[in-house]
């Protein structure tokens, strides 16, 4: 439990959690009730469950308990994104790995019509330092920038 109790402080720790108060209660609720119930994968903030922040945060002890439990490895939140486009996205090279390992699609669009790929390379967060690596390893095993083009679309419309 001590290694999944650092894990929660790694997931709490990324900007976008540490600056959203609901999404800091949801893991501080859910380590705790894990620590009484055990593993489970709860649903929290914007519908992600507790293996999309586990793959954010690069947590693969939880991660692969998750999914050895029975989390469906391309489990969907409410914009559509897999655990695998926020490991990409977060540049969590060992997070993708164990989902790719578990046979994550790893083309797989969002409501937005965005691949893990496409995230990692139109919002990949600059506080990781496994993006070029998680990149590398991604277009190794298939990944493709489908969506791209949409991607670049909306960038641009939201600078306008």
């Amino acid at each position: 439990m001590e290694i999944i109790d650092k894990e929660f402080e790694l997931m709490k720790e990324l900007s976008e959690n540490k600056l959203n108060n609901d999404i800091r209660i949801y893991l501080d609720e859910t380590r705790s009730k894990i620590q009484s119930r055990g593993i489970y994968n709860p649903i929290g903030p914007y519908k992600r469950s507790l293996a999309h922040f586990a793959a954010m945060g690069d947590c693969v002890t939880l991660l692969e308990r998750l999914l050895d439990l029975g989390t469906p490895v391309d489990d969907l939140d409410q914009n559509k994104r897999t655990p695998l486009s926020w490991a990409a996205e977060y540049g969590s090279l060992r997070a993708a790995k164990a989902l790719l390992k578990k046979r994550a699609k790893i083309n797989s669009l969002d409501d937005m019509y965005r691949s893990p790929l496409t995230w990692l390379e139109y919002a990949g967060s600059t506080e990781c330092k496994d993006l070029e690596a998680t990149r590398s390893y991604l277009k190794e095993n298939g990944a493709t920038m489908r969506g791209a083009k949409r991607a670049w679309i909306f960038k641009k419309l939201r600078i306008l």
